[in-house]
C-alpha cells in the first residue's frame, strides 16, 4: 500500500504539470499569418485638401481688375515724375501692385 500513495504523490505533479502546460497555449493559430495589405498611397490628396485648393475665381477676377486698373494707373505717375511732382499714393499704389500680383500667382500656380 505504501507504494500506490508514494505512486500517486509522484504521477500527481506530473499530471497537474501536463495539464497546466497544455492549458496555457491559448493562442493557437490555425493556418499561416496573413501579410499585411499594400501601403496606402499618400499622393492623393484627400477631399479637404482638394477643396481648400479649389480656385476663388470670383475674387481672382476682383484682384485682376484691381491689378488693371492700378496698373494703368502708373504711367500718368511716371509723367509727373518727370515734372518732379511725386504723388503720394504712387508708392502705396505699387506696393498693392506687388501684393495682388504675389496673391493671384500664389492662387494660380501650383
Amino acid at each position: 500500500m505504501q507504494r500506490t500513495t508514494i505512486g500517486r504523490f509522484r504521477l500527481g505533479p506530473l499530471l497537474l504539470a501536463i495539464l497546466l502546460v497544455n492549458g496555457s497555449s491559448g493562442q493557437r493559430r490555425r493556418g499561416y499569418p496573413q501579410p499585411p495589405g499594400p501601403p496606402v498611397a499618400q499622393d492623393e490628396p484627400t477631399s479637404d485638401t482638394k477643396s481648400s485648393h479649389r480656385l476663388d475665381t470670383f475674387a481672382m477676377e476682383r484682384e485682376a481688375q484691381e491689378l488693371s486698373a492700378l496698373a494703368s494707373s502708373i504711367p500718368g505717375d511716371v509723367e509727373h515724375l518727370k515734372k518732379g511732382l511725386l504723388p503720394s499714393d504712387a508708392i502705396d499704389k505699387l506696393k498693392r501692385i506687388e501684393k495682388l500680383s504675389k496673391q493671384l500667382r500664389r492662387q494660380i500656380g501650383p
